[in-house]
């Protein structure tokens, strides 16, 4: 047997087990409890409907305080859209900064964030970031806010606060050490474009 048709006998034998498992999930799906573990309960808000203020697409800038500390500008996107029949909602960003003239901008900013409804009613979330830090948090939402933050060990409590308010988006990151003020690093308005 040649390596190509080993190739070919595991791509089939693969292709088949895909096509096995997912009609394995579909039919356990149709005959799972009214309530499995890691659902959303029976009374649970949607984020969909908790985050309507936010969905659609964005555009805007801001600026941040580098790791050097000083200030950077960069445009901004974010796409905030409803899914899984509105009981997950995703945010993706991606912001740039301008290098000069006659140069590509360069990505600074470039994250993925899923919300969904969890057991107790409330809201998970879990972000996904360029450097490859991924986290799990529980978003704090308002009726035109959301608030979500964490420990970041060394470099103390961070905590990112959004409100919109008459189509536009104005977002603020903070930093804590200790007993600390909260101090700003980054903050960014957006207005809807979609």
């Amino acid at each position: 047997m040649t390596l190509s048709r080993r190739t070919g006998f595991w791509s089939t034998l693969r292709a088949g087990a895909a096509i096995f498992s997912l009609g394995a999930v579909t039919l356990g799906l149709a005959s799972a409890p009214a309530q499995a573990p890691g659902t959303a309960g029976p009374n649970a808000v949607k984020p969909a409907d908790a985050l309507s203020f936010m969905l659609g697409e964005w555009e805007g800038t801001g600026w941040a305080y580098g790791p050097n500390g000083q200030r950077g500008d960069f445009a901004v996107t974010e796409s905030i859209t409803a899914r899984a029949g509105g009981y997950g909602v995703t945010f993706e960003g991606h912001g740039t900064t301008s290098m000069g003239p006659d140069q590509e901008p360069m990505t600074v900013h470039d994250a993925f964030a899923l919300i969904w409804a969890d057991r107790s009613g409330g809201f998970g979330m879990r972000t996904v970031v360029m450097q490859g830090h991924t986290l799990d948090v529980v978003p704090e939402i308002g009726p035109n806010s959301i608030v979500w933050g964490f420990d970041a060990g060394p470099m103390g409590e961070m905590r990112y606060t959004s409100m919109i308010e008459d189509g536009v988006w104005h977002e603020v990151g903070e930093r804590r050490m200790g007993d600390e003020d909260w101090a700003v690093f980054l903050e960014m308005t957006l207005t809807r474009v979609e």
